[in-house]
């Protein structure tokens, strides 16, 4: 049995002791979620507001930090309690540890209503999917290998956008003697990661990405593209403020949004950002993939899930945030402000949202091309515990210049055969 099962096992065997009770009343919608900044959170009014039409009192159950991992440590304290929320957003392989140990109300019925299967692009339904059963509802897709530019400080920096690396350190060397951050990055270890995960995602490709951080293959994971993702990391080091340590990821956007930094490697959630400063794209900023993952894609997908109900009050109120959730409407306006794209593609994209048709078009050659891949940084392709060891390793490398690419990459392989043990 993996650690991480045991883990989660371990957390949560009081659920079988208690009586189990959610929270929410009659006429009330608890939904856990981290969606905290400004983008997100007005990506989470939609949501609100959607149910709150339908007739019911929202109960708000945000948990903001470290990119989901306070929301879930949150969540195991609820649950153990036998007081979870009503739903939860909850991704990757962790729906299948919650599913795992009964805690998940089965969505079939919902999914075949509202014909998820024609609706869901058909490489993310299994991530939705326990033994074959629904058990999560899809909102998005987030495409991780952007890198986000600051157009303000490229002009006056007369700096051309990166389109290999070579020119990525050129550009930087330029922001940096014109007075900007070169590369605007948090000093929180999932950040730090983020930016790995890209420049691994480069260099190695996304089928030998996909052997390292979804395989877990050892000629993989020992590789010289691992090697030179790590030297490229420490590459970066000097291009990078000295007060990120700590700092969330959107106050790093913001270094971008305030023109004082050039360029962030994050996710399309960063987006939602810039929209929410009333930032124009292609004026104030603009998006492109990180260097040599043009034809790769880099996927997260926020999901809820539905834990069992107690009545049939509780099924219905499960049941309508589930449809809603895949509504053309909900679909088009959550998305704008998240950032991200439409799980369901016949919803149309806004005519002025570049970034946004750069990404469906990026999904759609991945998907033809065998190049999706899902991402480690964002617990897509692993559990949150084999993930954490890998943040460990990443965030020692990026503060200790001592410590060189390939005992970077020994050290990772040996976190990750621990972690699985």
């Amino acid at each position: 049995m993996r650690r991480t099962t045991r883990f989660l096992s371990g957390t949560l065997l009081a659920y079988s002791l208690l009586a189990y009770s959610v929270s929410a009343a009659a006429s009330k919608v608890e939904v856990l979620h981290w969606w905290t900044s400004a983008g997100e959170a007005k990506a989470a009014s939609v949501l609100r507001q959607g149910m709150e039409r339908q007739g019911y009192q929202w109960q708000d159950f945000a948990v903001g930090g470290r990119a989901g991992i306070s929301a879930m440590n949150t969540l195991r304290i609820r649950a153990i309690s036998g007081n979870p929320p009503l739903a939860a957003q909850i991704k990757g392989p962790e729906i299948t540890e919650w599913a795992r140990l009964g805690f998940l109300r089965n969505l079939n019925n919902i999914a075949d209503a509202e014909q998820w299967e024609a609706k869901i692009p058909a490489p993310l339904r299994d991530v939705m999917q326990y033994q074959g059963n629904y058990v999560a509802a899809p909102i998005n897709i987030h495409r991780v290998n952007w890198l986000w530019i600051n157009l303000r400080a490229f002009e006056a920096a007369d700096a051309d956008i990166p389109t290999d690396f070579d020119s990525f350190f050129i550009a930087a060397d330029k922001l940096k003697q014109a007075g900007y951050v070169p590369l605007a990055l948090g000093g929180e270890p999932w950040q730090v990661a983020t930016l790995f995960d890209s420049l691994a995602l480069s260099v190695m490709g996304p089928q030998l990405y996909q052997r390292a951080f979804l395989n877990f293959e050892r000629n993989a994971l020992l590789s010289d593209g691992v090697i030179e993702a790590f030297r490229l990391l420490a590459k970066m080091r000097k291009y990078v403020d000295d007060k990120g340590q700590g700092r969330n990821w959107s106050d790093t956007t913001q270094l971008l949004i305030n023109n004082q930094a050039g360029m962030q490697v994050m996710g399309d959630w960063a987006k939602g950002e810039f929209f929410a400063a009333n930032q124009q794209e292609g004026k104030a900023f603009t998006c492109v993939a990180v260097p040599g993952t043009k034809h790769a894609f880099s996927y997260n997908v926020d999901s809820f899930v539905f834990f069992k109900p107690n009545n049939e009050n509780e099924r219905q109120s499960q049941a309508d945030i589930a449809s809603y959730l895949l509504t053309p409407q909900f679909q088009r306006d959550f998305n704008r402000y998240k950032g991200s794209l439409p799980i369901r593609f016949d919803v149309p994209l806004p005519e002025d949202d570049h970034c946004a048709h750069a990404s469906r078009d990026a999904f759609l050659y991945a998907q033809e091309h065998g190049t999706l891949s899902p991402s480690m940084s964002h617990g897509l392709s692993t559990t949150r515990y084999v993930q954490s060891a890998i943040f460990d390793v990443i965030d020692e490398f990026f503060y200790d210049p001592k410590q060189t690419p390939r005992e970077a990459a020994e050290a990772l392989y040996r976190a990750i055969l621990s972690a699985q043990a």
